[in-house]
């Protein structure tokens, strides 16, 4: 166990708002905000990083944060276009240094810690627009959503910008230990997560009036099956239409409430490894995001368990995931096996939400990484775990025991 240490208090003063817009979290009274946290949200809407937008928000609910909205500069499709071709195809030192068209912020006041939650080793040459935060920051902390491991040797010049971070955080426990000897630097695997009292359909559970949900990549054959069982059967089949690169919500709050809404409401929730069906993962199994918010919903994942051993570790109970084959031609013979067993249904149903209330909120995971900081927690983060604790309690029958605290590794 990481022990924590108490945090050290600053001075309040000011951060040029003038270049970006700056978001304080004022729910936590007086005290002045110890977390900076840059936010890409007017950088890129893609429906892809709602779920990290996510991440940010429960943070900061729960602790103090000053939020920066980064935000576009002058000439910022031409400049972004040119920065993010040179940082992918040149490998010199002096290509990582580049502003990719954003307006530039300064930081002048200290904080204990600056977090940067971004999608991929790309994203870190917006840090390039924020002047500062490595000497006015204590601990810096980067949370890398999809870093495979191959990716080391191609892009080692991108992944050499992590040397400015005391922790790197990865959700792809593989990749872990690969970046950890590229950079030198303390590499841990935090898996993602949700915002589970968003999810959960406890503590009154909703009409599960949708049979089958699938959301983000899947694959073909299986989506083959449930299209035919649903035109000639009495089975309600909600999917993608439009390729996830098109899909822009409005605003990401939004989108994430009609995924939970729709996931609560659902029987069956459709699973796969992160970044199914692309190359890019390079046979490197990892555990995605959708097997977090599916169970966090209630829904009996369907679909396939990753290879990596960090799944078992983080799914360690019964039917986490009902297993098909990939040509789905079991998919038919798994719905009817439960069919006539409603009862089954509602315990697979009610062990995926407990556990991951217990579990796999984006709050356990800030308390993760306020451990690795020494920080201790504030009083929102003890409040929001406690009524995870207590919807679990509450909801879970004495069979239903307790699964082990999840923490870093």
């Amino acid at each position: 166990m990481i022990k924590r240490s108490a945090s050290s208090r600053h001075g309040a003063t000011r951060i040029d708002s003038m270049s970006a817009k700056d978001t304080t979290n004022t729910g936590m009274g007086t005290l002045p905000p110890r977390v900076l946290m840059p936010t890409l949200r007017r950088i890129n809407a893609h429906a892809a990083w709602c779920s990290l937008y996510e991440f940010e928000d429960v943070v900061r609910g729960v602790d103090d944060v000053r939020m920066l909205e980064l935000e576009h500069g002058a000439w910022f499709p031409p400049r972004h276009r040119i920065a993010r071709s040179l940082a992918w195809h040149g490998h010199h030192p002096a290509l990582t240094g580049m502003n990719p068209g954003l307006k530039s912020v300064v930081v002048d006041r200290e904080y204990d810690v600056f977090m940067f939650v971004c999608m991929n080793v790309w994203d870190l040459l917006y840090l390039n627009a924020i002047h500062g935060w490595q000497s006015r920051c204590k601990v810096k902390v980067c949370f890398l959503s999809e870093f495979y491991s191959w990716q080391v040797r191609q892009y080692d010049h991108l992944l050499r910008m992590l040397s400015g971070f005391d922790h790197v955080l990865l959700p792809f426990a593989s990749s872990a230990p690969v970046v950890n000897r590229a950079i030198g630097k303390p590499c841990h695997h935090v898996p993602f997560a949700t915002d589970v009292l968003r999810f959960t359909p406890l503590p009154n559970a909703r009409r599960r009036v949708v049979d089958v949900l699938s959301i983000g990549g899947r694959s073909a054959p299986v989506h083959e099956q449930l299209l035919r069982l649903a035109a000639t059967r009495d089975l309600f089949y909600v999917y993608d239409t439009l390729p996830s690169a098109l899909l822009m919500p409005t605003n990401p709050s939004e989108h994430r409430s009609l995924l939970a809404n729709t996931a609560k409401r659902s029987r069956f929730f459709v699973v796969n490894e992160a970044k199914f069906g692309s190359s890019e993962k390079d046979r490197q199994s990892e555990v995605g995001a959708r097997y977090f918010e599916g169970s966090a919903a209630g829904a009996v994942l369907l679909g396939r368990e990753p290879t990596v051993p960090s799944f078992r570790e983080d799914f360690p109970w019964p039917d986490a995931v009902l297993n098909i084959r990939n040509d789905g031609s079991d998919v038919e013979a798994v719905l009817d096996s439960l069919a006539g067993k409603p009862e089954e249904l509602e315990r697979i149903s009610l062990r995926n939400a407990v556990h991951a209330l217990r579990r796999h909120d984006w709050g356990h995971r800030w308390d993760t990484i306020l451990q690795l900081t020494g920080l201790m927690p504030r009083a929102a983060l003890g409040q929001r775990l406690l009524a995870l604790e207590t919807l679990a309690n509450q909801a879970a029958p004495s069979r239903l025991q307790p699964a082990p605290a999840r923490g870093a590794r």
